[in-house]
């Protein structure tokens, strides 16, 4: 639905490049980097995902982006239109979120209550109390269900609303990073070319581990995950590769609006 920057093969300049060289320097052997990606999930515990696309870069994007931004030729437009109506749609979308949670938490107990109940004779001790429990679990899950349906009504509203106003607002901040970040593609290339190495790249498994097997030199890793609260917003990790374990988590990330 949302896309990341779009960057444009144009050429950089030469003050540009010289000064962000200064950030490669090579030091030591090959290693091998474990990452590990965490983020709040609905019941906002920190929990490990899997499918994030980790990025090992030999130079810090960031700078980057800095540079860029530091000579572009317009100011950024405001986000604050973007940010209030980010914030209204928060709330139907996580009441919804929350709803279906604690929907799917009932089906696995009620699926778990019947399961029990199969395995016991109608005559044994723990039945009448297991099929009460049952009967509970199947009235909560009737009520829930009716939550789960008023809350995606909600949300239908809130999205027709905010897809409505946000559309120009998106294209706008879209246009000025378009020609904002023109040149990075070449710039960073040329990077790369200097420090002798490309990118290294792995994904995360269901443990939420990836490893990466760096050459010598200095490395930054690069990632981003979606955020469970809020489809608006993105977990952002560029981080140095100093040491042979790296956590990634809502801790040392920057949650930044997905424009």
């Amino acid at each position: 639905m949302f896309r990341s920057h779009p960057f444009l093969r144009l050429a950089p300049t030469p003050t540009l490049t010289t000064a962000l060289l200064a950030t490669l320097v090579a030091c030591g052997g090959p290693r091998e980097v474990a990452v590990r990606v965490s983020i709040p999930g609905p019941d906002s515990v920190e929990t490990p995902v899997t499918g994030v696309g980790l990025v090992a870069l030999p130079y810090d994007r960031d700078s980057v982006l800095r540079a860029l931004e530091a000579r572009a030729r317009t100011p950024r437009p405001p986000s604050a239109p973007l940010e209030s109506l980010f914030a209204g749609f928060r709330g139907p979308f996580t009441a919804y979120s929350a709803t279906t949670y604690r929907l799917g938490k009932l089906r696995d107990s009620l699926a778990a209550a019947k399961a029990e109940l199969d395995t016991l004779p109608r005559n044994a001790p723990a039945y009448a109390r297991i099929h009460g429990e049952f009967g509970r679990l199947s009235d909560s899950l009737s009520a829930g269900q009716a939550r789960a349906e008023r809350a995606r009504d909600e949300l239908d509203r809130a999205r027709r609303v905010f897809v409505t106003r946000s559309d120009t607002l998106r294209l706008r901040m879209r246009q000025w990073e378009d020609s904002t970040y023109q040149g990075y593609d070449s710039i960073v290339r040329g990077l790369a070319l200097r420090a002798g190495h490309d990118a290294v790249t792995d994904t995360t498994g269901a443990d939420g581990w990836a490893h990466l097997k760096l050459p010598p030199g200095r490395w930054w890793v690069y990632a981003r995950s979606w955020d469970a609260t809020d489809p608006n917003a993105e977990w952002y990790w560029n981080l140095p590769a100093t040491d042979d374990t790296l956590l990634l988590s809502s801790r040392n990330a920057r949650r930044q609006p997905r424009y």
